[in-house]
């Protein structure tokens, strides 16, 4: 085994006299253990690449076999070891988070592989030449587990691993987002499949999202908007510049669109800026039996049903655990397990008030007419105590 550091910078040698220092490294990146493609020699102020088989490697330094081999392209657009990957961030697809790279673990069997990285205080003492007088621990992580960057664009550069970013939790990846920087971030979002992307931009903290909505390009734009929840760009709508609101409106269309405008219109701390807009309801005189039939067809089943009249006006709530030993012949409208409501203007210790005497988990939101246009969960409670917490602690 042989470390990356030990490499570069370090004095190559031809015929017992020093031909230049390498450089740099790189891969042939779309492997589990990629081998070396070509080792980047600098002799005076030009540069030249070659073949990595015309070196012999050693920890102190490295000798030249000979000097009749090809030079090959460098070519910006290869992955380098050095410049590509040393002391940035990655993804550790293993752990789920971003770490940095201190070392590159390689091996010698033949060709030259990447075992893995370093992400260890060993790695770090080993470059400033410290490794002998404090000891640390290497942690390595295997190749396969990472995702890197191209730092230019934000790409995500190694591909081998890339579709199992997407069976990330959205909350790990919306972790992941919070931490990366600003090029990364797009490229991880736009590495994802949409409706993942979507998940994680919802996932993450409001002002990630801002910067997500900012400077995603209009096509991938276009794709996530229209996946992610209005509730969720409503509460983000006025801290988006003028001229990315109006590109959002108009990239989700006139009913999308309406929807988020009449949203902003309630502040955060009411019922109408705490509620979400997916809730199913149905007619009350409808049975336990047609209602568990429209259920089977759901993809994901509601923890609570709106129960309205034949005119939409809503009559009660009840709860699917609730429905299990009910006379399937039983009309809706008899068998409600909660009658409360709010209206839209209410503000939320109000809400607070009436969740924790009633000891509520769902609370429908009504307009005048007394029509369902949304639902407070007890999630949203609990996030919105948790969001003046944290304003409360940084004060």
């Amino acid at each position: 085994m042989i470390y990356l550091s030990q490499i570069v910078n370090k004095n190559v040698y031809f015929q017992k006299k020093k031909y230049g220092k390498i450089i740099d490294a790189s891969v042939f990146e779309n492997h589990p253990q990629p081998s070396l493609s070509k080792v980047v020699i600098k002799i005076g102020s030009r540069k030249i690449t070659v073949p990595p088989n015309s070196i012999e490697f050693h920890t102190r330094g490295a000798i030249l076999k000979t000097t009749d081999f090809p030079i090959l392209p460098y070519d910006t657009k290869d992955f380098y070891l050095n410049e590509d990957l040393l002391d940035k961030q990655v993804i550790d697809i293993d752990g789920k988070r971003l770490v940095r790279v201190n070392d590159v673990l390689l091996e010698r069997n033949g060709e030259i592989k990447v075992i893995g990285i370093d992400i260890g205080l060993a790695g770090l003492l080993r470059r400033l030449h410290l490794g002998k007088l404090i000891k640390a621990e290497s942690k390595i992580l295997p190749w396969q587990m990472i995702e890197a960057f191209d730092y230019e664009t934000g790409n995500i550069k190694i591909k081998v691993t890339q579709t199992r970013l997407n069976t990330f939790h959205p909350s790990e990846l919306a972790d992941i987002l919070e931490e990366a920087g600003t090029k990364e971030r797009l490229g991880i979002v736009e590495s994802l499949d949409t409706e993942k992307a979507a998940e994680a931009i919802e996932e993450a903290e409001e002002h990630t999202q801002e910067a997500i909505l900012e400077q995603l390009p209009p096509s991938f734009l276009e794709k996530v908007v229209n996946r992610m929840r209005v509730s969720e760009i409503a509460d983000i709508f006025y801290k988006l510049n003028p001229l990315r609101l109006a590109e959002i409106l108009k990239l989700l269309g006139g009913e999308k669109a309406a929807t988020v405008e009449r949203l902003v219109k309630f502040p955060q701390d009411t019922a109408g800026g705490l509620m979400i807009l997916n809730f199913l309801s149905i007619d009350g005189n409808k049975t336990v039996k047609e209602l568990m039939s429209e259920l089977s067809t759901e993809e994901i089943k509601p923890e609570a049903i709106i129960i309205t009249n034949g005119a939409e006006r809503f009559v009660g709530v009840t709860y699917i655990k609730d429905l299990i030993d009910k006379d399937p012949l039983a009309q809706l409208k008899d068998i409600v397990s909660e009658r409360k409501f709010t209206y839209p203007y209410v503000d939320f210790k109000k809400i607070l008030e009436i969740f924790t005497h009633y000891n509520l988990r769902v609370l429908p939101v009504v307009d005048r007419e007394k029509k369902p246009i949304g639902i407070i969960t007890i999630d949203s409670i609990l996030a919105r105590i948790e969001e003046e917490s944290a304003e409360y602690e940084g004060i």
